[in-house]
């Protein structure tokens, strides 16, 4: 009934009716109009129904009524995010009605909704229909014997009970909502993190209010205490591999070893390239503890210089990591790869190794680029090396010819102390070590990928779908005004690929936005393909020891090509599974990212308040009605507020640039020099002043007493 009414309701000539109208419309006798009001009902509920004034249902956007997720990162202001719109919606604190971030809204557009418009789209919020934020994490603070929570982006207050003794105010504490309706909202602490001075809280605070959690359950530590460490007879059961010489080349503090490498050049002149992948699926019962305790986790995060980990330390550090010369249980994925890149033949395999090598990848980059030092202390595998540079080329040519995208978006990578304290912030490149790793990560996920699909069984995928065509005609725009020459309306990635390659690197900053048009990677039970990849089939198998879907892809290669348990009847339940798991993999990663991105942006801010009244060039990365963005060398981003230009400017969306009364013009990749005027830890903000030249109102040029970041490079002050 639901259905049929919508499906009446969004007709285009759907005129809104009352009760009664709608029973003649659906021809329903009188009998049936108890189920017509249920339905009705329901609908109103869920929002997908209004009723006027005169009793007519009517669709909730012809009243410019919308459904959405609100994100609060400052407890002032929100953006919604509507699957209905292009652009976010911002909603003042006055209009926030009791919202909290992340929860599911509805909300009014004020005014009318415009894509090109100059100004912020903005909204109210109506109701809430789904709480999303149950867990918070504060400092506690007494006020007339009462404790509270002080928290970085929730604007209400929140009232902590059942506080006992142990607690102290300035403690750091993970609490549950348990009374949203009351004002204040009530909370129960279920667990303390440390105190505000303790080293490294920051972070964890960050970590507590995305609700990864920061220990493992007992149940999860006695399962893992429980397990077989004896591989012995599980190994002498399994196929040995194919190579000899097997190394692992990974960062240096890395302890999660999951991957390992080899290859060989055969007399056919292929190669033969080897990735040996942990088996944790043989160590992890499904549905116990471990499992589902992963499956929550849905990842490991990294966050500078700690790490919160998917699985327990004694299977992540231990029992699954490849260290050498110790004999470890492996997926195998061994591949025949000829001259163009193509995979003519694979065998994946259960099997054991024992690493012959563990390499980092400075030693790799360093040998080379021809250290003979490394190479002489490596030199039994110095050849090896040297194909897998030459194979790591003609697997990257093969997908950059068939259309991959590579952004290569300068990263930031923040040096800190042993106090977790910032004190450098330096642009960080991948060597030719990384790109080896990477490249040959891909392929062994994708040929695990192609060869199940195309048994046409139930599968966990990583796909990326077509990047939206109005955000890429609103770059088309952007990027012409730079003077770049426009691609077409429907453009493919290879034409994408063309573009990014004709970047200059003064501009490298339109990488970032056209990558902030692409569509999200997620999971999926589906294959739609990978379009950054170019890759017709695509899934995770090379990393179980940190995400949870190449977990699920081990227990899949296990089921269907190891033990051929292949029973069609399952394969509902399967595909069911396989689905959920996909949505939550997908929601957790998304929450490890943001994790990473707001621990990254607090250090950056904490980095740069050693150096309020100093002096940077940067170049304007983004043009905003309230001023303009710069970023430094050194992919630190601060605002340039419109209140502190002199003069009064207009906002040119089609152009990205400011407009001054007097002539002057701020536009997207301008040079500019700034000083830096507030660098807020909390709020993790950056603030910048232009700079003047003493007799004109131009942005000051380069010059020598002005600090950059790559030459001149500001230390922390202590």
């Amino acid at each position: 009934m639901k259905e049929k009414l919508l499906e009446i309701f969004k007709s285009p000539s759907y005129q809104p009716k009352n009760l009664e109208e709608l029973l003649v419309l659906l021809e329903l006798h009188d009998s049936e109009k108890e189920e017509l009001e249920k339905a009705l009902s329901e609908l109103l509920d869920e929002y997908e129904l209004l009723q006027s004034r005169k009793k007519r249902y009517i669709l909730p956007r012809s009243v410019h009524i919308y459904k959405g997720h609100i994100s609060i990162k400052n407890p002032d202001f929100g953006f919604i995010t509507s699957p209905d719109f292009e652009r976010d919606f911002y909603v003042a604190k006055s209009d926030l009605n009791g919202a909290m971030d992340r929860d599911y809204v509805v909300f009014q557009a004020l005014g009318e909704y415009n894509i090109n418009s100059s100004f912020k789209q903005e909204a109210k919020v109506i109701d809430i229909l789904e709480r999303n934020l149950h867990f918070v994490v504060g400092e506690l603070y007494r006020k007339k014997n009462r404790f509270y929570l002080k928290t970085r982006n929730i604007p209400q207050i929140i009232r902590v009970v059942g506080i006992i003794d142990e607690y102290i105010p300035g403690d750091v504490v993970k609490v549950e909502i348990i009374d949203y309706e009351r004002a204040p909202i009530e909370a129960k602490v279920v667990e303390k993190i440390g105190f505000k001075n303790d080293i490294g809280i920051d972070i964890l605070e960050i970590a507590g209010s995305f609700n990864f959690p920061l220990k493992f359950s007992e149940e999860t530590l006695k399962e893992a205490e429980s397990l077989d460490r004896n591989i012995d007879s599980e190994a002498a059961k399994r196929r040995k591999p194919t190579l000899t010489k097997i190394i692992t080349i990974d960062g240096e503090d890395a302890k999660d070893l999951d991957d390992a490498v080899g290859i060989k050049k055969l007399e056919n002149g292929n190669f033969l390239l080897g990735v040996y992948i942990a088996d944790v699926s043989y160590y992890i019962k499904e549905n116990g503890a471990i499992d589902q305790e992963a499956f929550q986790r849905g990842t490991s995060v990294y966050l500078l210089n700690r790490v919160i980990p998917m699985l327990p330390p004694l299977l992540s550090n231990n029992l699954c990591s490849l260290n050498p010369g110790i004999e470890k249980l492996v997926i195998a994925c061994e591949m025949e790869i000829d001259a163009n890149g193509k995979v003519v033949n694979s065998e994946v395999f259960p099997s054991a190794i024992k690493s012959t090598h563990r390499m980092t990848y400075t030693n790799v980059n360093k040998i080379l680029a021809k250290d003979e030092e490394l190479i002489a202390r490596f030199k039994d595998i110095h050849e090896d090396l040297l194909l897998m540079r030459e194979l790591r080329e003609i697997l990257n040519r093969m997908r950059f010819d068939r259309g991959a995208l590579d952004f290569d978006v300068p990263e930031g990578k923040i040096i800190v102390d042993e106090e977790g304290n910032p004190v450098d912030i330096i642009a960080f490149e991948r060597g030719i070590g990384e790109r080896i790793i990477e490249e040959f990560m891909l392929i062994a996920n994708e040929t695990v990928a192609s060869r199940i699909f195309h048994l046409d069984l139930p599968f966990i995928y990583r796909i990326h779908e077509e990047p939206n065509q109005v955000k890429l005609e609103n770059f088309k725009q952007l990027s012409s005004g730079l003077g770049y020459r426009s691609f077409k309306r429907k453009v493919n990635s290879r034409q994408l690929q063309e573009f990014l390659d004709n970047i200059k690197e003064e501009d490298s900053f339109l990488k970032t936005l056209l990558l902030r048009s692409m569509a999200k990677a997620i999971y999926h039970e589906r294959n739609v393909g990978h379009y950054g990849l170019a890759s017709e089939c695509y899934t995770h198998f090379t990393s179980p020891i940190r995400r949870y879907p190449d977990l699920i892809v081990h227990r899949l290669l296990r089921k269907y090509l190891f033990n051929y348990d292949i029973k069609p009847r399952e394969f509902p339940f399967l595909q069911e599974s396989i689905a959920e798991i996909a949505l939550q993999a997908s929601k957790k990663e998304r929450d490890a990212i943001e994790c990473e991105y707001q621990v990254e942006d607090m250090k950056k801010a904490e980095y740069m308040s050693a150096f309020i009244g100093e002096k940077f060039e940067g170049v304007i990365s983004s043009v905003t009605k309230f001023g303009f963005f710069v970023l430094l060398s050194n992919t630190i981003e601060g605002l340039v507020h419109i209140k502190r230009l002199p003069g009064r400017f207009l906002y040119d969306l089609a152009s990205q640039s400011l407009i001054g009364i007097g002539g002057e013009i701020y536009r997207l990749g301008d040079k500019v020099t700034v000083e830096v005027i507030k660098a807020d830890k909390k709020t993790s903000e950056i603030d910048f002043n232009l700079v003047y030249n003493k007799d004109e109102k131009k942005p000051k040029g380069k010059s020598e007493r002005v600090k950059k970041h790559g030459e001149s490079k500001p230390r922390r002050k202590k």
